[in-house]
């Protein structure tokens, strides 16, 4: 795993720690990320793989909303390496 990749982690579990156990919206978070990292250009297929790579690793959890569509939130192990960033 590359220092960007670490970083872009990192905001991630920040970003959701900062919703105070509210879901976000897949497009509210990759809109966060985008924010963040203005001076890379992703693609939606690094974005979504930036996600799932958090989801696979157990830090957080997507949900399908029927009115939101897909919510990530954190898991409880992606709460506590959230809070200790």
């Amino acid at each position: 795993m590359t220092e960007l990749e670490r970083q872009i982690r990192r905001f991630i579990l920040r970003a959701l720690l900062a919703a105070r156990g509210n879901p976000m919206t897949d497009e509210t978070l990759k809109h966060a990320v985008r924010g963040a990292f203005q001076h890379i250009a992703f693609t939606a297929s690094e974005l979504d793989s930036h996600v799932r790579d958090c989801e696979t690793d157990n830090l957080i959890a997507g949900t399908n909303d029927e009115v939101f569509g897909l919510m990530w939130a954190l898991t409880p192990k992606g709460k506590i390496k959230a809070q200790q960033l």
